[in-house]
């Protein structure tokens, strides 16, 4: 596209733009030295970064390492093609561009384009004008009073009215513009079997939202019953200006703060949008109701790495959530989302709340798969091994989205805590899936092998000798143990060894009044196990009985981080799951 305008052309419209002014609209720039310095546009910061060199008429940033001169910050900042930002710059320091040479076709494509435009911006003023008319727009205002929308958004987002009667657009702007050019931008129908003269207005007794491209152009609308009616929401047909799965409703306004924040937030209606831009939450697009298409995606793809999704908490928001989920991820997209209590939508909820409230909701947010994992582990069968396979195998579609292998990874391990599979089968079973292509696992339940029991042969160990006997006691509590009654004896051994006394069986009998610790004891000395090295045993079973104690701490840790996950208590789970990290820590060796 750089071809069609002359690199003298160019050069000139360079030389005639200061990079200090036309950066200065974005960046609040102060003098420093040679240079000017802010805050940089880019990436959030707190020391300015961001320089400025009137002399080359270059920035650069040393924090992020983005640089470029006049053309490319508008390109940057504004989303433009390269072409996009020259036109704009050539208008601003008065230069003409020669108009290029365009098939006959191209042409046709460019005329109607332009008429489009011309259509949804007359159309556009109609509406508005209409809403501020003292009678035509009295009950549109008093809706939009009652939701508490209410001086400049209304101006920012063009907000509008369209009578109920139905050719009142089609007469005001009939000496502005012709039928077929309003049909063409979907502002007006034809009645079926109908000739040229039977059209009327499509758009009428509806709240006027229009609908605009990345650069602020009006492309379609939005319109909103007020009352009864059905549908509540009638979107323009699609044009070739409007494409409703390649719009993103707020991009204009957010694409520059989705930037800054490399975030965005997500939600799925008009005047969730327009409420959070209007409390200061900027970095917000909304789908318009429509499933997230891989377009759309793309399109915040451009602008950032991150995504909160904000969806209603009931069964339609999680199913769009978990669909949005997948189109997001396959774009190597970072997806959280904020699942909204129960009767609330992000309007009633910042309305109710506050940004402030609404900004900590965010920051809360879970990553998706987290969330999905929590949620379907809450409302599957944990008692039985079909009922864990089938939450894996529910979680599976997900995490086979996920293209990072180590991600992929952490989260099997997430996975397998919160059911209760062991983990490295699962991993296994879950390679073969995905390299087979396959949406289901079955993982093979582990079989109980019994386990020599550390606490039995301390007990026998601390029976066998006076030595072997005073290392144990050195190197082991009581507590540690975890069966009761093994537990007791070793009690009844210690204090033996405390009081300076024998350790012998036929002398603890006598202070055992359990008829089971009784039983046990004597069967213990009846069938002593013999062990070829006694100290070496001891240090092999303290060191299994330290390693299980850790790992039921680990279990019992685990239990409470998911009541609390489910109860809510997010700052109570994040703690203890650095508590739990530590304990995992314990277990490495070293």
């Amino acid at each position: 596209m750089k071809q069609l305008i002359p690199e003298n052309i160019i050069e000139e419209i360079r030389s005639r733009s200061d990079i200090v002014e036309i950066v200065s609209e974005a960046v609040v720039l102060k003098k420093s030295g040679k240079y000017y310095k802010g805050l940089c546009p880019f990436h959030p910061e707190k020391t300015p970064s961001f320089t400025v060199s009137p002399d080359k008429q270059i920035y650069h940033c040393f924090g992020c390492a983005v640089g470029g001169n006049v053309f490319k910050f508008l390109m940057e900042t504004q989303s433009l093609p390269f072409v996009e930002a020259v036109k704009l710059l050539a208008s601003r320091a008065n230069i003409s561009l020669p108009s290029p040479r365009r098939s006959s076709a191209e042409s046709r494509q460019e005329k109607e384009r332009e008429t489009i435009l011309k259509s949804n911006r007359l159309a556009a003023e109609y509406f508005t004008a209409t809403l501020d008319h003292p009678q035509k727009g009295k009950k549109a205002r008093a809706y939009l009073d009652s939701r508490h929308f209410t001086g400049e958004i209304l101006t920012k987002y063009q907000l509008g009215w369209s009578t109920p009667n139905w050719q009142d657009l089609m007469t005001a702007l009939g000496q502005k513009t012709s039928h077929p050019d309003l049909e063409n931008a979907g502002l007006i129908k034809q009645k079926d079997g109908g000739s040229g003269r039977n059209y009327y207005d499509r758009f009428r007794a509806r709240l006027m939202i229009p609908l605009k491209d990345l650069y602020g152009n009006v492309i379609g609308f939005g319109g909103r019953v007020i009352g009864e009616g059905e549908p509540k929401y009638l979107n323009s047909p699609e044009t070739p200006l409007y494409k409703k799965g390649k719009v993103l409703f707020g991009m204009h306004l957010a694409k520059q703060p989705m930037r800054k924040e490399d975030q965005a937030i997500l939600v799925e209606g008009y005047f969730d949008q327009i409420r959070a831009h209007d409390k200061g939450i900027c970095n917000v697009v909304a789908t318009c109701g429509t499933t997230l298409t891989s377009e759309q995606a793309g399109l915040l793809k451009n602008h950032v790495k991150n995504v909160v999704l904000v969806f209603d908490s009931d069964s339609a928001g999680k199913l769009a959530a978990q669909r949005g989920y997948q189109v997001l991820v396959e774009k190597e997209l970072n997806v959280r989302i904020g699942l909204l209590p129960k009767g609330h939508d992000p309007d009633s909820y910042i309305q109710e709340f506050g940004p402030d409230v609404f900004l900590q909701f965010i920051e809360n947010a879970k990553p998706f798969i987290e969330s999905y994992i929590d949620d379907a582990s809450t409302r599957g069968n944990l008692e039985t091994p079909s009922g864990r396979m089938d939450v894996v195998n529910e979680v599976l579609p997900l995490l086979a989205k996920v293209k990072n292998n180590l991600e992929r990874s952490e989260w099997v391990k997430y996975l397998s805590e919160k059911v209760g599979v062991e983990d490295n089968s699962l991993l296994k079973e879950l390679k073969k899936s995905l390299t087979r292509n396959q949406t289901q696992v079955r993982v093979q339940e582990t079989r109980t092998i019994e386990k020599p029991n550390p606490e039995l042969y301390l007990i026998h160990l601390l029976l066998s000798g006076q030595q072997v006997a005073k290392e144990i006691r050195n190197k082991v509590s009581t507590e540690e143990f975890n069966n009761p009654d093994l537990r007791q004896i070793g009690e009844l051994v210690y204090r033996c060894l405390d009081n300076e006394q024998p350790v012998q069986v036929d002398r603890l009998l006598d202070q055992v009044e359990s008829p089971v610790i009784r039983a046990l004891l004597s069967k213990i000395g009846l069938a002593p196990i013999a062990f070829d090295n006694p100290l070496k045993g001891a240090d092999d079973c303290i060191l299994e009985l330290k390693k299980n104690h850790i790992e039921k701490k680990i279990a019992e840790l685990k239990r409470m981080r998911n009541q609390a996950d489910k109860a809510g208590r997010i700052a109570e789970s994040r703690e203890i799951h650095t508590q739990l990290k530590k304990v995992q820590h314990s277990l490495i060796p070293g």
